[in-house]
């Protein structure tokens, strides 16, 4: 007789939707084979777990929306979507000091673990067996994001057709709720709110929020007032942002968000708080962000790649460990001794790589860690507030697009530029960042000031204590009695310091210091 263990999330099988219940995919005698291959025509966000007589299956989906963790104890399999309750299981173990490094400098943990040695998690698309019989596990991959070298004829007529495809079957599974699209200035949301409204939807909310004299915000009204679509803005500051900070209820936000391996992604949480408190949109609404979207069409492609044959394996690793290890300033010879060897161990590098195969491994890598476990967890903001969400840009048909989809297409985001302005027909520039001037001033007031002008460093300072907030340093945010990398500069000031950085010492300490229990 099978039992469910865990089911959250939504999935597509044979065509049919299914909304927390895996049971009508799954007999009851599911063997480890047929498990295996049900995953691999499943679509959607998930997690699920599920017990026979003879195993215990669990599996993530192919982006970690939902993630699930597990321990071995006393020859049992502990499972649980909650990494915080397996450390209470396990007795309250200590952080692992080789985690605690590389959540540092990244932002998250790789390779499946968290920050407690004996916790383990499911990474993006991975599958976990466990034969009760023998007591051994197994853990394999049902989907890997690897480019197919497959290119579409008519790749724009193709690229429409798949986004039609794919937002007809979100508005299937809307059933006539609201769904509410998060519209920053650039492309990915804006396809979102495109799509909707060309398919006719009627239950549309589009909201922003920061400064309403921000060119995002500014792009963000133009691109919903253009589509006819209605749009709300909650205005933040630092004063409101420090209040929510350090709040009981973002305390237990992050308990709730971070299950031991991720950054607690706070970005649009002050908003989503303040639409709800607000009733400015149901709470039966389906939230629809545009996540990882630029990631698909190779916004994060180094450019690197458009102008070499091949590449040295070490060539690659500096490229993955440079861009991915950033959260602090590290020489390239540190993060190498650090971490050089735990890529080359996940990805198996040849020495020498021609450079297609190499763009694939460095999206594989980007793909499985960053993507899954720092940009697509933000969604726990919406679980927090007990809201629904659907991520259309990471629709199976959606990733497989564009994993067909030549080098020099996604480069720069080319076929994507293409698109938007031959086919989205929306006469409004994309944000991508400030002019080349006011760039030059940015940066120019960071190197006298720090960021003093990025609101975002509101939620750690208290603004009314002018020399508090221009002067304290990173080392009021360091745990007593627990061991540091030496990259983390103790005398840094805060203001100097990357956001992400701030955000994972704050996190760290709280852990340390039981605030979070």
């Amino acid at each position: 007789m099978e039992k469910n263990l865990i089911n959250s999330g939504y999935l597509w099988f044979e065509g049919e939707f299914h909304e927390e219940n895996p049971a009508a995919i799954f007999p009851p005698d599911c063997s480890p084979q047929r498990f295996v291959e049900t995953l691999k025509a499943v679509d959607g966000c998930f997690s699920l777990a599920l017990e026979t007589d003879t195993h215990i299956f669990a599996a993530v989906d192919r982006i970690r929306s939902r993630p699930l963790f597990y321990a071995l104890q006393d020859g049992e399999l502990l499972l649980s979507p909650d990494a915080s309750e397996l450390r209470v299981r396990l007795g309250d173990p200590p952080l692992d000091e080789d985690a605690l490094a590389e959540f540092l400098l990244a932002g998250y943990t790789c390779c499946g673990d968290t920050l407690i040695a004996g916790i383990k998690q499911l990474e993006a698309g991975q599958y976990l067996v466990w034969d009760k019989l023998s007591q051994s596990l197994r853990i394999g991959d049902h989907f890997v994001y690897r480019q197919q070298y497959e290119p579409p004829r008519d790749p724009l007529e193709a690229l429409d057709q798949m986004h039609l495809r794919v937002f007809e079957r979100l508005i299937s599974s809307a059933n006539g709720r609201t769904l509410v699209v998060p519209l920053s200035g650039g492309l990915d949301s804006r396809l979102v709110a495109v799509m909707l409204k060309r398919l006719g939807y009627p239950k549309v909310i589009c909201y922003t929020f920061g400064n309403s004299l921000q060119d995002e915000c500014v792009t963000s009204r133009k691109v919903a007032k253009f589509l006819n679509l209605p749009w709300l803005i909650v205005e933040q500051n630092r004063r409101l942002w420090y209040k929510a900070y350090h709040s009981e209820e973002m305390r237990r936000y992050f308990a709730f968000g971070t299950n031991l391996s991720s950054l607690p992604h706070v970005h649009d949480w002050l908003a989503v708080k303040t639409l709800l408190e607000r009733e400015q949109i149901p709470s039966d609404a389906i939230i629809v962000p545009g996540h990882s979207g630029g990631w698909s069409q190779g916004a994060d492609l180094p450019l690197i790649f458009a102008d070499r044959e091949e590449l040295t394996r070490r060539e690659l690793l500096d490229l993955i460990l440079r861009d991915h290890y950033d959260l602090w300033h590290c020489a390239n010879d540190q993060r190498h001794k650090l971490f050089g060897a735990r890529v080359q161990d996940c990805l198996q590098l040849p020495e020498t790589i021609q450079t297609p195969i190499a763009a694939s491994l460095y999206d594989e890598w980007d793909w499985r860690q960053r993507q899954s476990k720092l940009y697509v967890n933000s969604l726990r903001i919406y679980d927090f507030f007990g809201m629904n969400w659907r991520l259309p840009l990471w629709d199976r048909d959606y990733t497989d697009f564009w994993a067909r989809v030549p080098l020099e297409l996604r480069l720069g985001r080319e076929l994507m530029n293409q698109y938007a302005s031959q086919r989205q027909s929306v006469p409004i520039p994309a944000y991508n960042d400030y002019p080349l001037g006011k760039k030059l001033q940015l940066r120019y007031r960071r190197a006298v000031s720090g960021n003093l002008s990025d609101q975002r460093y509101g939620r750690f300072l208290d603004y009314r204590d002018r020399s508090g907030y221009l002067h304290t340093k990173v080392s009021t945010l360091l745990a007593p009695n627990l061991a540091y990398p030496t990259f983390v500069n103790p005398d840094l000031n805060i203001l100097d310091a990357n956001i992400n950085a701030v955000q994972a010492l704050t996190y760290i300490r709280d852990l340390a210091s039981g605030k979070l229990d």
